[in-house]
């Protein structure tokens, strides 16, 4: 496909416009709605100190438009609906561009024949297409089921619409099509191709041309299971850089999964075979890899659920290179309800092993997760605990060896209470993590601590919240750190705006981190403060 020249692209967005624009206009006479949102926003930022430079935060005043329509109704046999969404803003945080278009689509359907114009995504396959792109889709949906269902596809992968008229980014066009035949009550198969084409090399990256041509099927042949496959094969070519040549190469893959659940038990078992040069862009897969999983949930009781699974995978799969790795990992994860005969009590543990073997590489890792949930009284608490052992080494390389331990730990406890017509929901937080390298002798830590309170008045459907605490990190060799915070957020819903569904709301935060020893070109310290006030509604 020959490259589409800024003129091209500016006459297919004018169109996609137009049709947006056109769709509700044509059908004035017909049943036809309009809705919207809007979400305007300003904020305050204020960062000082010697260290400001590090902030992330926009000094000064800036805002934050966001506006979304919607429209929908019925024109003849055919029911239709549109999207338009658009931003601005002058905070280069939120967005690159003062203006942004961030949705575009119109569809019509009689739900035999489906239309679909701007914003289109359409799930052929895992490998052949499953990433969204501006352009358009045909759908064919017959009533009778021995009939085939098709789709059609062509577009342009870009994420944002103003990559159109301003944001460079690789041109990857898209063509596509797929035929999915029903083959009796309990299986059917697809069939679908799918062309990619990359033009406008941006910054000397590298440019590709795919296709790909994919099979997949289910099959249920007994109640409870459910049997689905997927073959692809992939004919590509790639120009890494601006004055390398094309290089061709071809891939393929293939994927087998069965389902099985009746009972207390689901068990999943699943088989996948990428071979090195299949490498899609606009599906998913990782290549050179094969690998089995296993997975079985089984209900032992209406209390007590247990989860057990086991995956293998390796690279290497053609012997294309030196060596491989292979990675076993197996898990195991329980699930209590009502221990100890405690009624709102949930305990849950986990554990996992990670092993990874090649002649450069070994390793023995171990996860292990614990959580309780509870109430006591008046107070609800989580508290989750987690280790994870690094067990790390290079039989080739004595020095090259990793021997850590982390230990992850939080715990919250919160309340609700209701004095009058205020409704209070205080809490309370304290989480850490501690690592203890023991190839370097040293250990660092996080602890973390804060307080917050939630104001509710109901009768003025007034919501806010409060919190307050510190972030430290403390290093045994470095700089330690500390952050303290301060937050608040208060939501209004005044009667005014009851017929909007409209909501008035505030924001304000207070950071100060803190550095010991700073570094010798002086103190780092800084302070950031921002406020937030803004309103939303619906029509």
């Amino acid at each position: 496909m020959r490259r589409l020249r800024k003129a091209r692209r500016l006459r297919l967005l004018a169109a996609w416009l137009t049709v947006a624009a056109l769709v509700p206009a044509a059908a004035l006479a017909a049943e036809h709605e309009i809705h919207g949102s809007n979400d305007f926003s300003v904020t305050w930022n204020d960062v000082s100190g010697p260290g400001k430079s590090q902030s992330s935060l926009t000094d000064g005043s800036r805002y934050l438009e966001i506006l979304n329509l919607f429209g929908n109704g019925r024109a003849g046999d055919f029911d239709y609906n549109w999207t338009v969404g658009a931003k601005a803003t002058d905070d280069r945080r939120n967005d690159q561009k003062t203006f942004s278009l961030t949705n575009l689509q119109g569809r019509v359907t009689n739900k035999i024949h489906t239309f679909t114009l701007g914003d289109t995504f359409e799930a052929f396959s895992q490998y052949a297409l499953n990433t969204a792109v501006k352009g358009g889709s045909y759908r064919f949906t017959p009533e009778q089921t021995y009939l085939p269902q098709v789709s059609l596809l062509y577009g342009i992968a870009y994420s944002r619409w103003d990559n159109f008229w301003g944001v460079d980014a690789v041109e990857r066009q898209v063509i596509g099509g797929k035929i999915r035949q029903n083959i009796g009550p309990d299986f059917w198969i697809g069939l679908s191709g799918v062309q990619t084409d990359d033009h406008v090399r941006v910054m000397g990256g590298e440019l590709t041309s795919h296709q790909t041509w994919t099979a997949d099927w289910e099959y249920r042949p007994i109640p409870g299971l459910t049997i689905q496959g997927e073959s692809a094969w992939l004919n590509g070519k790639q120009s890494p850089s601006s004055d390398a040549p094309f290089n061709d190469y071809h891939g393929h893959s293939h994927k087998v999964v069965a389902t099985g659940d009746g009972g207390p038990s689901r068990v999943t078992l699943e088989y996948e075979r990428v071979s090195p040069d299949f490498r899609t862009t606009v599906g998913s897969a990782t290549p050179d890899r094969e690998k089995v999983k296993a997975k079985w949930r089984y209900k032992y009781s209406k209390d007590l659920t247990i989860t057990s699974a086991m995956l293998w995978y390796h690279d290497n799969v053609d012997g294309q290179k030196a060596y491989g790795t292979d990675h076993y990992k197996p898990e195991i994860a329980l699930s209590l309800k009502r221990p100890f005969k405690r009624q709102y009590a949930v305990a849950d543990f986990s554990y996992k092993l990670d092993r990874a073997y090649s002649p450069v590489m070994h390793s023995l890792d171990h996860y292990i997760t614990m959580g309780y949930r509870d109430r006591f009284g008046l107070f609800d608490s989580d508290t989750t605990f987690g280790i994870i052992v690094y067990d790390q080494d290079n039989p080739a390389n004595a020095t090259a060896k990793r021997k850590d331990v982390e230990f992850t730990y939080n715990t919250t406890l919160s309340s609700r209470h209701t004095v009058g017509r205020f409704v209070l929901k205080p809490s309370i937080y304290l989480g850490g993590w501690t690592h203890n390298d023991e190839v370097a002798e040293n250990t660092d830590q996080i602890v973390e601590y804060s307080a917050g309170l939630g104001v509710d008045v109901p009768d003025l459907k007034i919501t806010s919240t409060f919190k307050v605490g510190e972030n430290r990190l403390l290093k045994e060799a470095g700089t330690d750190t500390a952050k303290t915070f301060a937050g608040m957020n208060v939501y209004w819903r005044p009667d005014a705006l009851q017929k909007l569904q409209g909501m008035l709301y505030a924001k304000a935060s207070v950071n100060d981190f803190r550095y010991d020893p700073n570094t010798a070109g002086g103190s780092q310290n800084f302070r950031e403060t921002s406020v937030t006030a803004g309103i939303s509604f619906q029509f």
